[in-house]
């Protein structure tokens, strides 16, 4: 899926987009912004690690949410400035390119999706210290819904699937941080699964297309997929007895992934 499906009559405005100022001012400074933006995706990537892991249980467990979030507000909103700023001069350079591109459909779902968690959802979590109000609930069953609509593009689009490799090892480490009772089942199910495939790959070489290899690193996925929804659900649980703080866990783990998710669709327009 791609946004020139959804906008089809739009293809000559999009193409135009180069050509208009400022865009034809800056195109021939393109790079700063390129570096800018990806500091701009590691001072937010840190803020919502930072705040996530604390709706956890995990990282800065001596402060409280509310306090987390004071602290990170200033570096939030920065870090989110840079990141769309540069992000809508970086787009607007390359319009025609990803008005077809179906990995720009992931990432902007996905940032969609991430924005909402973060600023709808987490911090007013964090804000009433793992309070949950109605209006926060609907956000985040807002975001909730287009970051799975984003995987599910993601997981079964041609040329893209692979990059959902980074969310579920993205996934997989949070689940090492905050998990106590689970933490070496998922170490050693995600080493047995993916080890599996690299090594098999390492034996027949790199640039296999051998179809037994690619379906099973499909499976694999769908394995690791499933169970890793089976282990975090679990843990859960079994951390918190209230149904409040289980639904911010569940919120705070969805949010690191649809950030994850957001820069995996970004590293995997150049390959799709």
């Amino acid at each position: 899926m791609t946004f020139d499906q959804i906008f089809p009559g739009i293809a000559d405005g999009v193409a135009s987009i180069v050509k208009t100022w400022p865009f034809s001012v800056i195109g021939d400074v393109y790079a700063p912004f390129g570096a800018i933006h990806l500091v701009g995706l590691a001072l937010l990537g840190g803020c919502v690690i930072i705040m996530n892991l604390r709706l956890l249980g995990a990282g800065l467990t001596e402060e409280t949410p509310s306090t987390v979030e004071r602290n990170l507000r200033v570096w939030h909103i920065v870090g989110a400035s840079i990141v769309i700023g540069t992000g809508l001069v970086i787009g607007g350079l390359n319009a025609e390119r990803l008005y077809t591109s179906a990995a720009f459909f992931v990432k902007m779902i996905s940032m969609f999706a991430a924005l909402i968690f973060t600023f709808g959802v987490v911090n007013s979590i964090a804000k009433a210290d793992g309070e949950i109000s109605k209006n926060t609930k609907i956000w985040g069953g807002v975001a909730i819904a287009l970051f799975l609509f984003a995987m599910g593009v993601f997981a079964t689009g041609d040329g893209l699937n692979p990059g959902t490799f980074y969310v579920i090892a993205a996934a997989y480490a949070i689940l090492m941080i905050f998990g106590n009772r689970t933490r070496w089942i998922a170490g050693g199910a995600f080493t047995l699964l993916f080890g599996s495939v690299l090594i098999s790959y390492w034996v027949v070489g790199f640039a296999s297309e051998s179809i037994e290899l690619q379906t099973w690193s499909i499976v694999a996925s769908w394995i690791a997929g499933v169970l890793f929804v089976a282990l975090t659900g679990y843990e859960i649980w079994k951390q918190d007895a209230t149904p409040g703080g289980r639904i911010a866990r569940m919120i705070a783990v969805m949010s690191i992934l649809s950030w994850v998710a957001t820069a995996a669709g970004g590293r995997w327009i150049g390959f799709s």
